[in-house]
């Protein structure tokens, strides 16, 4: 009796932080469920291609992890940076931009069916073969790199509603404005854990890319 007492301020406290933790990052959770909705639709697209699309994905695809075998660490390195601080870059200039949200909220979308088109085109064509490959090195470094959009996305969305918010009339405004100078290093934080996703990648191909067969 004592003991079911004892825990339900407990619960009580979990229940009260873990909705407290929703309403603080939905923003960061909506855009993650994006994310995964993005994965969802690249794998839908895969399986009503036609065939000679699929042909087509194939011979792209086999050239490409291919030539990543056969290139250096610092080229691996930079071919997996390059994609992901293309969409930092994006982000960063929408958020100057007062209506730019539709094209931020995309963003993570976008990333999502990239992800989902080439995991789904491996395992349409490797089979089972290519789970190995897709767990070691594909999935890290695009869930790293993954995290760090969406943590800009959220920036971008506060600093392009910040512009909307003082171009529109009858609008108030907000207290506290957001600082310039956050958003900055935040993009400089994200950019950091993009190169730190993409060394990883880059790393993994290196030990591990001709040990993973597919076939």
């Amino acid at each position: 009796m004592f003991r079911s007492q004892s825990k339900s301020p407990r619960s009580r406290y979990y229940a009260r932080y873990f909705v407290h933790y929703l309403k603080k990052n939905y923003p960061v959770l909506l855009l993650g469920a994006l994310f995964v909705v993005g994965v969802l639709l690249g794998t839908l697209l895969l399986r009503g291609a036609e065939q000679e699309t699929l042909d087509l994905l194939y011979r792209l695809m086999g050239g490409f992890m291919e030539n990543r075998k056969d290139n250096s660490l610092y080229e691996n390195f930079l071919s997996a940076a390059g994609s992901s601080l293309l969409f930092l870059g994006i982000l960063f200039l929408c958020g100057f931009c007062a209506i730019a949200q539709p094209l931020i909220v995309l963003a993570p979308l976008i990333r999502g069916m990239g992800f989902g088109f080439t995991t789904a085109s491996l395992f349409a064509r490797y089979g089972m073969s290519a789970l190995g490959f897709v767990g070691v090195l594909v999935l890290p470094g695009t869930l790293i790199s993954t995290v760090a959009i969406l943590l800009c996305c959220r920036q971008s969305l506060r600093l392009s509603g910040t512009f909307l918010a003082s171009v529109r009339p009858n609008r108030r405004r907000e207290s506290e404005p957001y600082s310039l100078s956050n958003y900055l290093l935040s993009f400089a934080f994200g950019a950091l854990i993009c190169l730190a996703g993409a060394f990883l990648e880059a790393v993994l191909y290196f030990l591990f890319a001709n040990s993973l067969i597919l076939g």
